[in-house]
């Protein structure tokens, strides 16, 4: 049995930026790193005397006889897209760390950890930046969503992580050095609250009228963007109220993009975190709902979660790994 073991990710600046529709025309960046909380999947090929020939293990129990008739549209497409042959017995289970459809980047990490696993049940080791090309293929050719492309690199290589998209399409991964200390300052003054509910709809439907007319929103875009250094130096140099403040300016243009990102209840919450101490944050993912982040001060963590009992902090470290073959 081969298992992978695939990051979550959280996005600090230049989300927006990471679509093809954008980038191809304009280019674009993302600042980002990855959480120790991840997308676990087990892939084995079946014995030939079992009744079904595949097993899927996930949300649901699938005992099927044919790709054709997998209900995961990643898996089904997944297992066409990598070549193998559906008279050849499989099984695949997935558990995740965190719920799904919640902004931290589960889908995307799905789709490394299942090209992973897989390639490496053929004897196939797969670098990680073709991993990661694989994933966008696999999620934006093949099952034709409307995702962005920092989800899968993140996933993919794992650590703090400078995205440059290019306009030929040619993706540049500059990994950013965070010593350990700056990555514990950080770690000591973030904070992230689970809503308490998932997105209703796929994260490219979120995203789907900002998509459409993208290129009104130029300037808005560029300036995402040029978050990107600016955020890097502020964290680079343990400035805390500035790099909070630079994302609570971020989150106000996020918002102003679609219909769709915010809502009253992720207002509150995010209003009742800046009221009780918080530089500022943001909504992770497309938006909609999930998890929301905060720049806070350590001495302040407690007030702010006595603010929000209905919400889950979730506490977590970074790490650098990536997706790997545990």
């Amino acid at each position: 049995m081969i298992t992978s073991r695939t990051p979550y990710r959280i996005s600090f600046f230049g989300g927006g930026t990471d679509y093809p529709e954008w980038y191809l025309k304009y280019g674009g960046a993302v600042f980002s790193s990855t959480i120790d909380k991840y997308c676990y999947i087990s892939s084995k090929f079946s014995i030939e005397l079992l009744e079904t020939r595949h097993k899927i293990v996930w949300s649901y129990i699938e005992n099927v006889q044919s790709f054709n008739d997998i209900l995961h549209p990643v898996v089904r497409e997944g297992l066409k897209f990598m070549n193998f042959d559906n008279n050849k017995g499989i099984e695949i289970y997935h558990i995740g760390d965190l719920p799904a459809r919640t902004g931290i980047g589960t889908s995307s990490s799905f789709s490394v950890g299942l090209i992973n696993a897989l390639s490496n049940l053929n004897n196939n080791h797969i670098e990680k930046h073709q991993l990661a090309l694989k994933a966008i293929e696999l999620e934006q050719n093949i099952l034709n969503e409307s995702v962005g492309s920092q989800d899968q690199i993140a996933a993919s290589y794992g650590g703090f992580n400078k995205i440059i998209f290019n306009t030929d399409g040619n993706i540049v991964v500059n990994k950013i050095n965070i010593n350990k200390e700056t990555e514990n300052f950080l770690l000591s003054n973030i904070s992230i609250y689970y809503s308490g509910t998932r997105i209703g709809r796929n994260s490219s439907e979120v995203v789907s009228d900002m998509l459409i007319d993208i290129d009104s929103k130029y300037e808005l875009l560029k300036e995402l963007e040029s978050y990107v250094d600016i955020g890097i130096n502020l964290i680079t140099n343990k400035d805390l109220p500035g790099f909070g403040k630079l994302l609570h300016e971020s989150w106000k243009i996020k918002k102003s993009l679609g219909n769709n990102i915010t809502n009253s209840e992720i207002d509150e919450i995010y209003n009742i975190g800046i009221k009780n101490g918080a530089y500022g944050g943001k909504i992770l993912g497309a938006g909609g709902a999930g998890f929301i982040m905060f720049v806070i001060p350590e001495e302040k963590k407690e007030i702010l979660r006595q603010k929000l009992p209905n919400c889950v902090e979730v506490f977590f470290k970074f790490e650098n790994q990536g997706s790997i073959i545990l």
